[in-house]
């Protein structure tokens, strides 16, 4: 995946997760496999490709997507492709797609999100979060059909 200056060069399992067109993946592997540099790299790609697209990363909490999926992101991605904007915990793309960086610590936390129109959602470390949450942010997958996109769900997780 080499788009826009972007220095992502995937593993050969990084690169099968890319590939795949199933609505919903799930790329499961042992710690420092590579997952979360993934999952920001495909919503980067996403976005990259399609002006105007939302797409929404989450962990449990803002200090576990600072330490992990923002990392990643501001790693590969070059200000002048995207800036991220710490304020609202976003990346913002030259096209107007944007990579939201979202928490979601509780159950209750899910409704935070009961407003939002997300075309991509991605999710670390899976197996962190309670069902509950996970069934209602897929119920936020959407996009007017004048946008064309088709909504997807990427996650990520250690086994067990």
């Amino acid at each position: 995946m080499q788009t826009h200056a972007i220095a992502y060069r995937p593993t050969a399992k990084q690169a099968l997760f890319h590939q795949s067109a199933a609505d919903e993946v799930l790329y499961g592997g042992a710690a420092g496999g590579g997952k979360t540099a993934a999952l920001a790299m495909e919503a980067a790609q996403r976005c990259l490709e399609t002006p105007g697209l939302q797409a929404y990363l989450f962990r449990r909490s803002y200090r576990e997507l600072t330490d992990t999926l923002i990392l990643q992101a501001r790693k590969f991605i070059p200000p002048q492709v995207a800036r991220f904007n710490k304020s609202q915990m976003a990346m913002e793309f030259i096209n107007g797609s944007r990579m939201h960086f979202r928490h979601c610590h509780t159950p209750g936390d899910r409704f935070l999100y009961a407003g939002v129109e997300i075309h991509a959602l991605f999710v670390d470390e899976l197996t962190h979060f309670e069902k509950p949450i996970y069934d209602f942010l897929k119920t936020r997958l959407r996009a007017e059909k004048r946008l064309r996109i088709r909504p997807v769900v990427r996650c990520a997780s250690i086994p067990g």
